[in-house]
């Protein structure tokens, strides 16, 4: 018998599991041995290459095991489902994020919330790449409170990251910058003051990226409650970066970019750093007018 005759036989066993009988006093379903047959059809069915209906078979069998209030046995049929479907499987990405949701619940309902955070990270990846942007932050702040409700700082903080890359891909930096203040919490919980000044200033770039030289000022101001913050590197070039944007001194902005510090900023930060300019410039007397340049174009294309 092969895989597919196989799977067709724990299959129909599964649904004989849940019909009842009086003949044999059977007056309820039977979900465990239906879950049991419907598992081991899933695995002969995908073995034989029949992946819709393997999907299909870990789907009821994750049904079954609700119906046994085994939840992590019923996330990983769901999670089975959506590996399958995943890709080029039958239904593709969105029908997998059908199935991954059901398992994020469970995971979630049964504390296991790394497995489910994970699991939530790959549906944030699978929405951006859908164009989907308030789901791709929807899946991101989902993750963010499962590891904040679990206090897991260490995994937090990679999530921070990513979440902050992707705001900076789509140009929402007002979100950015939120999701920043964020990831400075927990880079000064874990102690890691260094990292916690780039971010700083990372915050500092974006700021003046969007010509907003009072909140930049006000931001190196009020980053004194992070321990070393006045006396680092960081805290000295955003100070000269934030007086050379009110001064209006193209030519100190451009002077000051060129320092190396911000290569180890984030990615996205570094190539917005790179290209800060100064709209208004100095005209050729020196005088306090200013000549503005509308540069929306520009500023459009630093993110792009």
């Amino acid at each position: 018998m092969g895989p597919a005759e196989d799977a067709k036989v724990h299959l129909a066993q599964a649904e004989k599991a849940l019909k009842a009988s009086w003949m044999s006093l059977k007056f309820s379903p039977d979900h465990l041995s239906a879950s049991m047959e419907y598992s081991h059809a899933a695995t002969q069915f995908r073995a034989a290459g029949l992946l819709a209906e393997s999907a299909d078979a870990w789907t009821k069998a994750g049904a079954m095991k609700e119906e046994l209030h085994d939840l992590f046995g019923a996330g990983r049929a769901y999670e089975s489902a959506g590996a399958i479907c995943d890709g080029t499987g039958p239904g593709g990405p969105t029908v997998a994020a059908g199935h991954w949701d059901k398992a994020i619940r469970c995971f979630r309902l049964c504390g296991k919330s790394e497995i489910a955070a994970k699991l939530i990270l790959k549906l944030a990846s699978l929405r951006e790449k859908q164009g989907d942007m308030e789901g791709t932050k929807t899946a991101f702040q989902d993750a963010i409170e499962v590891f904040q409700q679990d206090e897991k700082d260490y995994e937090l903080g990679d999530v921070y990251k990513s979440y902050i890359a992707f705001l900076l891909r789509s140009g929402a930096l007002e979100e950015a910058l939120k999701a920043m203040d964020g990831h400075v919490e927990v880079l000064v919980r874990q102690k890691h003051l260094p990292f916690a000044h780039k971010e700083l200033l990372s915050k500092v770039v974006l700021m003046l990226h969007l010509q907003d030289t009072v909140r930049a000022n006000e931001a190196l101001n009020t980053s004194g409650d992070v321990a070393g913050w006045f006396p680092s590197k960081e805290c000295q070039v955003g100070s000269e970066l934030v007086a050379a944007f009110q001064a209006h001194d193209p030519e100190a902005v451009a002077s000051l970019i060129k320092d190396q510090i911000f290569s180890f900023l984030q990615v996205e930060v570094a190539r917005i750093a790179k290209q800060l300019r100064v709209i208004g410039v100095r005209t050729a007397s020196g005088g306090a007018a200013l000549e503005e340049r509308a540069e929306e174009a520009h500023l459009a294309d630093m993110l792009m």
